[in-house]
């Protein structure tokens, strides 16, 4: 899932290294597939009602920070961007729930893969998409809320929801990978640790756990084609995704990945290409998943 299916659906490697955020001479590094005991719950909200599975990942970035409310209803006219930085202010626009679906309904549902299949009368899937992620969206902000003990208007950011487009929309490894290495790289053009990234990966690792099991518990309410959770199950993948599994698991990131304090591209790079002990797991939800089962708290 995520990465491992649904990021290369209908993908076409001809167009990849055009869309990319990597420089076009850069070499692509194998995908490696992960799986959790937990993925099979997910694979009608993974797959089958997941919209973002049929969008280049560069353009869901791009219409992410095109989005306001006085822009939602216009077209995207402007050239699609590929250098993006941490301090790119726009990313640090906040988002409520209500603009978030504004988002999808006036961007996401705009795009032409997606206006195709509204064409095709295809308002369930539409309608579950919209209702999943607006709860993963509740639920992360609820979460994040708990994480630092604060209740805030602003606590989920444009660049917060690039994390939903990394994880599931269409894309290479290497286009995702220099992304995230883009985002939180600092002056010197090296990938250091920092609260932003942070943020970012406790926001990864929830929205592909605990967020997208109470969207998951919630979508047999609405869409009756949806079976409802066994109870069993449903304990059993909430007793390693609750908030302190995704808390421990940016900890072991952090411990595990820098070896050094400042990490150049390549060094930054070769991190994902190693099949054992790589770390494409965190582009993944399955791999998110799979290591938060191995690293239960």
């Amino acid at each position: 899932m995520g990465l491992d299916a649904c990021c290369t659906n209908n993908y076409s490697k001809n167009n990849n290294r055009i869309n990319s955020f990597a420089p076009i001479d850069e070499k692509e590094i194998p995908r490696i597939t992960y799986k959790s005991s937990n993925d099979f719950l997910f694979k009608e909200i993974e797959y089958k009602y997941n919209l973002l599975c049929h969008i280049q990942l560069i353009d869901f970035v791009n219409l992410l920070e095109d989005y306001s409310p006085e822009t939602a209803t216009l077209s995207f006219t402007g050239i699609m961007k590929t250098d993006y930085s941490y301090h790119g202010e726009i990313l640090s626009y906040a988002m409520t729930v209500d603009t978030f679906q504004s988002f999808i309904e006036n961007k996401l549902f705009q795009t032409q893969e997606i206006y195709e299949l509204s064409g095709k009368k295809n308002d369930l899937m539409m309608e579950t998409f919209k209702e999943v992620f607006r709860e993963i969206f509740k639920s992360l902000e609820l979460k994040l809320n708990q994480h630092y003990k604060e209740e805030r208007e602003d606590r989920i950011t444009k660049r917060v929801l690039i994390s939903l487009g990394v994880i599931f929309c269409k894309s290479d490894v290497i286009s995702k990978i220099r992304l995230i290495f883009d985002l939180f790289k600092n002056d010197k053009n090296k990938f250091v640790k920092s609260d932003e990234l942070d943020k970012y990966l406790l926001s990864s690792f929830l929205s592909s756990s605990y967020c997208m099991l109470s969207a998951r518990k919630k979508i047999t309410n609405t869409n009756k084609n949806i079976p409802f959770m066994n109870k069993d199950d449903f304990i059993k993948c909430l007793k390693v995704c609750e908030l302190k599994d995704s808390e421990n698991l940016v900890r072991i990131f952090n411990e595990t990945f820098f070896d050094k304090e400042e990490l150049n591209w390549k060094e930054f790079k070769n991190k994902f290409e190693n099949k054992e002990n790589g770390f494409q797991w965190i582009l993944s939800s399955s791999g998110i998943r799979k290591m938060q089962e191995e690293n239960d708290v």
